[in-house]
């Protein structure tokens, strides 16, 4: 035991002095003495799935259930991303920002379990409503429908000439904006003798609503996150990098407008959650000249289901106003590629 204790001991110290001299190897690279400045622009596509839920408390029990659920698929959705770096030292800052464009993105689904609510039966497995429509990114500004902006700050440690770990603390802002059209909605009967809504799913119980022409749903959804987090840089080669970061959020915000446009009622959520996001970042960085590289990145983000408050307002004249038992809130799963370029001075 004290062997293998002195050996790792011996192991962190040569690593700890390595970290000195790799520290001047690696400043040589700095182009105006303690400065360096990168610029990086490119294009990527996004997948994934933003989650609007709605939960709320079963009649005779007071549990609580899942009672609508709003599923937004991303179908790959374009994006062009801009990012401008500072290191000065050991220290370095970034700002990236991609804009996503304004299409066809993919398919909304539409499921809910009305069953307790308006039975009061006890019901919370039967789906008595489900709905798909055609998904847009809707044009907010000149063709852009949203952004996600990153701003990042890192300290380098350089353990070994091929190695540098960092720690990370960034803000991050994201906003998109989605338009539901079209589309088909299945709803399950009211029988009164046996008090239940019957199944979406049954074709001999149940009415089929067309809303061909039809916009459905528009729906706005901010995300707030402080990550923090760990980055190492593997150079194997001098024209090769390899980067892969983990981080977690400390603090996260959903933040989401609902508006159901086919009878005017328009929903606000807000749940915060500590500790309950997770982002990992992979990157692969081939130098083709001295100052010029291409970069591929991939970042994958996965939330848990926050939960929060539900407001509710009946026409866009009134005011939002808190829903007693209904809490509202969502989940997103995220999967970004990106292709770029990056200059160097």
């Amino acid at each position: 035991m004290k062997t293998k204790l002195v050996i790792l001991c011996l192991f962190l110290l040569t690593l700890f002095a390595n970290s000195g001299f790799s520290a001047e190897g690696k400043q040589s690279e700095l182009k105006y003495g303690n400065w360096s400045f990168f610029l990086e622009g490119g294009f990527g596509a996004r997948i994934g799935v933003y989650d609007e839920i709605v939960w709320t408390q079963r009649n005779y029990d007071g549990e609580r259930y899942k009672q609508s659920e709003l599923k937004y698929n991303l179908l790959p959705s374009f994006y062009t991303s801009l990012a401008f770096s500072v290191n000065y030292k050991r220290l370095g800052f970034q700002l990236s920002n991609k804009l996503f464009f304004a299409y066809k993105a993919g398919t909304l689904t539409d499921s809910d379990w009305r069953n307790d609510s308006f039975c009061k039966n006890g019901d919370t497995s039967t789906k008595t409503d489900y709905s798909e429509h055609t998904l847009f990114l809707a044009n907010k500004f000149k063709g852009i429908s949203g952004f996600d902006i990153d701003l990042k700050g890192h300290f380098n440690f350089y353990p070994t000439f091929w190695l540098t770990l960092a720690p990370l603390l960034s803000f991050n802002a994201q906003y998109m904006n989605f338009m539901a059209k079209d589309g088909t909605g299945y709803y399950g009967s009211y029988d009164q003798i046996a008090n239940r809504i019957y199944s979406a799913s049954d074709p001999l119980r149940r009415t089929v609503h067309s809303f061909e022409g039809e916009r459905v749903i528009e729906y706005e959804v901010y995300n707030l996150f402080i990550w923090t987090g760990l980055k190492a840089k593997f150079s194997p080669l001098y024209w090769l990098n390899f980067e892969l970061a983990s981080e977690l959020a400390p603090c996260s915000i959903l933040i989401d407008f609902d508006r159901h446009l086919t009878n005017n009622k328009n929903f606000k959520e807000v749940a915060f959650s500590l500790f309950y996001a997770f982002r990992q970042t992979l990157r692969t960085e081939f130098k083709i000249e001295k100052n010029f590289s291409i970069c591929q990145t991939c970042v994958f983000t996965f939330t848990g289901e926050s939960e929060g408050q539900m407001y509710l307002k009946n026409n866009e004249y009134s005011d939002y106003k808190k829903i007693g038992n209904g809490n509202g809130g969502g989940q997103v799963i995220l999967l970004d590629f990106e292709l770029s370029a990056k200059i160097s001075w």
